[in-house]
């Protein structure tokens, strides 16, 4: 490869806001899917991690 000294295996921050917003999104409409009256945001944000690792490459959920 010509390019080597320009490879990283660092995400830039834009990539990984977006990648968090993902996350929490589709957790959070799960979790407002199961019809409860109220969402338990401690839950959420531990979907929403278990979700950001998935993609980072953590197969293990």
């Amino acid at each position: 490869m010509a390019n080597d000294g320009d490879y990283s295996d660092e995400w830039d921050e834009d990539t990984m806001i977006e990648i968090r917003r993902f996350g929490l999104e589709h957790a959070l409409s799960v979790h407002q899917a199961k019809g409860a009256a109220s969402v338990d945001l401690s839950a959420v944000f531990k979907d929403a991690d278990r979700i950001v690792n998935y993609v980072l490459g953590d197969l293990t959920p």
